[in-house]
Order: structure tokens, then C-alpha cells, then sequence
């Protein structure tokens, strides 16, 4: 006879075998879901009220990223905020940060990642930075800045790529915002029943680029994440000896972090990395 009990465990095996080939299958959609609601037209209008020249830049291998230039209410030394946004974001989610940057003197470049609206391709962690390096060539080649007059700037997933970006390229200076140490670490909190670090394709680990980095570094996160917790901030922060390390509380993974009362100490961060005037 065959207990009831061994009969549960069968049947949780089971059920924990299935749930991994879903995983294994579906973990694209998970980890790069796409904007909801966000299509190349809606981004066309919105450039043009804002301003934004809209970019076509090309990868190395055969993709088109589309991406925005909105350049600083500045008469000054061009300075370059490099921005990559999180895996279900687009240019349209931090309208607010970008205004804040331009009054500011910074120019901004955003891209959307291939597979996301206007780009071509599939997502995917190689292809993610493929995309951050077509990005970085085209603003120190098209805009014709000086690595050192670029702050890169990473938010959630977007931090991942940009801190190995931020590694082989040397700007004046990283953000890492409300980002992971790694999504392996990420998804064993998240399933902690599973040994998904086994299946896991796109891996993303931002930890250990912590001795490669020499540009100053900030690292950003909200008390209450409920998606990325506070502890991976506080462990990249650790781990990179990082130059200011920002904690807001009541702040959640979607909330904006670096603007209100947190500007300043952002804005500060920037202008001692890469100064307005240049010496």
C-alpha cells in the first residue's frame, strides 16, 4: 500500500517539476515583460511635445534600438545622463526625472531595449547589453561626448545592465536604482521552493562587477520595495564601496525614488562626479 503521505510528496514533486518547466519556458515574459499600453505612436507624440529627438541606433548585431535625445537647458559643457530603465518601463515613466535633469544642465539619452516599442529584436541579457554599448558608442560618437562628461544611469533591471556597461566603458559616474545583486539571488527570494538558479538563462550579476568598476557610484533603493528588497541596495552598496547610498522610506519598486526631497542629494551626487564646468 502506498501512504497518503508518500502520495503528497509524489504529487508535490510533481507539481514543483512542472512549475520549473514553466518557469524554465516562460521566464523571457518574466523577466522582460514590456511597457503595457506604450506603442510607437504614443512615443512620437509624446517626443514632439517634449521636445525629444527621436533616435534610430543600430547594434552590432542587426538590430535598431529606438531611443530619445532631450538636450539640457544649458548654454554650458554638454554633460549626458545615460539612461536604462526597468523591464516593464519605458522613456513615457520618468518624464519627471528627465525634466528635473534638463533644468539642471544635464542632456538625457534614453533607449528602449530591442523587442520593447520601436526596437527590433528579442530581448535577452546578451542582447540587453549589446544594446547598452550601441547606446554608449552612439552618444560618444553621434553627440560626440567625452566618457567623462557621461553619467550612466541604471534603474531595476536597467541597473544590471548598465553597471557592466559602466565596467568596461569608465563614464565620470554609475546609478544603480533600486536594482539587484543579481536575478538569480532575485528569484530565489521570489521562489524559494525552487532551484531556479539551475534554469535560469538571463542572470544578470551585478555583484560581481564590484571590483571592476573606478567611476564614483550611487546606489538608490526604497525602504519598501516590495519587488527588489531594501537588503540587495544595501549589499551593492557594501560590496562597491559605493560613494553615497540613498534609502527613502515608505518607497516603493515603482514610486519614484530620485526626485522631491531626494533631488538634491542625487543632483549633488552628479555635479561632484562630473562638474558643469569642465577644468
Amino acid at each position: 500500500m502506498v501512504s497518503r503521505t508518500s502520495l503528497g510528496l509524489v504529487a508535490m514533486v510533481a507539481a514543483a517539476w512542472v512549475t520549473m518547466g514553466l518557469f524554465s519556458q516562460y521566464q523571457r515574459q518574466m523577466i522582460f515583460p514590456g511597457p503595457q499600453g506604450v506603442d510607437v505612436s504614443m512615443l512620437n507624440e509624446v517626443a514632439t511635445q517634449v521636445g525629444a529627438t527621436e533616435l534610430r541606433i543600430p547594434t552590432e548585431d542587426g538590430e535598431t534600438l529606438y531611443g530619445w535625445h532631450r538636450a539640457a537647458v544649458w548654454s554650458g559643457p554638454r554633460r549626458v545622463v545615460l539612461y536604462f530603465h526597468g523591464n516593464a518601463s519605458s522613456l513615457l515613466a520618468q518624464m519627471e526625472l528627465q525634466n528635473l535633469l534638463l533644468t539642471e544642465g544635464w542632456d538625457f539619452v534614453g533607449i528602449h531595449y530591442r523587442g520593447y516599442p520601436g526596437s527590433t529584436g528579442e530581448p535577452s541579457e546578451a542582447g540587453l547589453h549589446k544594446d547598452a554599448i550601441a547606446a554608449w558608442k552612439w552618444v560618444t560618437g553621434e553627440l560626440d561626448t567625452e566618457p567623462g562628461r557621461i553619467a550612466i544611469h541604471g534603474r531595476s533591471l536597467g541597473g544590471g545592465v548598465a553597471v557592466q556597461l559602466a565596467a568596461a566603458a569608465q563614464p565620470g559616474a554609475l546609478v544603480l536604482e533600486s536594482t539587484f545583486t543579481s536575478v538569480v539571488d532575485l528569484a530565489r527570494e521570489h521562489f524559494r521552493w525552487l532551484p531556479v538558479g539551475r534554469v535560469l538563462e538571463h542572470r544578470f550579476i551585478t555583484r560581481d562587477f564590484a571590483n571592476r568598476l573606478s567611476c564614483p557610484l550611487l546606489v538608490a533603493h526604497g525602504a519598501a520595495d516590495s519587488i527588489i528588497d531594501v537588503r540587495h541596495g544595501k549589499e551593492l552598496a557594501r560590496l562597491f564601496h559605493a560613494d553615497e547610498y540613498i534609502e527613502v522610506p515608505r518607497i516603493d519598486h515603482n514610486d519614484m525614488l530620485l526626485v522631491g526631497l531626494t533631488a538634491t542629494r542625487y543632483l549633488d551626487f552628479l555635479e561632484r562626479a562630473v562638474p558643469s564646468a569642465q577644468e
